[in-house]
């Protein structure tokens, strides 16, 4: 078993899939008897421990020489990444803002909301979601109450004129 690291994400593990599982880059196949670089290919001489192409660890875990040595194994984290498990402030306080506004019925809550559906965490797409569907359900129960009659024509002109300023009605 070799282990990797993936020149595509930087993520470190065995070669037991034959492709990197947090983003499936296919790794070459690699001969254990021979000391191949597993990042770049390169047939490196018998006594280099790192490659002499790029650097990295050549350790195998069934060659004789290094079973006493545990393979080096490297952890990349990003900082703010979205792997982090936590969300921003920012986010927490638009998600909260996103919810009144799609309660009030406001076309900010629906701006929210898009915004919302458009990102990348789960748990934030679906407040969008959530918010979004508030919406819908809003203006779905305003075209009926005026389908219905229960709110007459002039409530809109009305409405209208008072947000141009003129809030003298006939």
């Amino acid at each position: 078993m070799v282990y990797r690291r993936c020149p595509q994400c930087g993520a470190s593990g065995d070669d037991k899939y034959g492709f990197c599982i947090r983003c499936g880059w296919e790794f070459p196949k690699i001969d254990p008897s021979k000391r191949v670089c597993p990042l770049c290919g390169y047939e490196n001489p018998e006594e280099a421990d790192f490659c002499v192409k790029c650097g990295t660890p050549v350790m195998f875990m069934n060659s004789p020489q290094n079973n006493t040595i545990g393979p080096i194994i490297i952890n990349k984290q990003v900082v703010g990444s979205e792997d982090s498990g936590k969300r921003s402030r920012f986010m927490t306080i638009l998600i909260i803002f996103g919810y009144i506004f799609s309660i009030l019925g406001g076309l900010l809550g629906l701006v929210i909301a898009l915004y919302l559906i458009t990102r990348k965490d789960p748990s934030i797409r679906k407040h969008g979601i959530i918010q979004l569907a508030i919406f819908v359900f809003y203006i779905a129960v305003i075209a009926i109450l005026f389908a219905t009659g229960h709110i007459p024509a002039e409530a809109f002109t009305n409405y209208q004129q008072f947000i141009l300023g003129n809030t003298t009605f006939p």
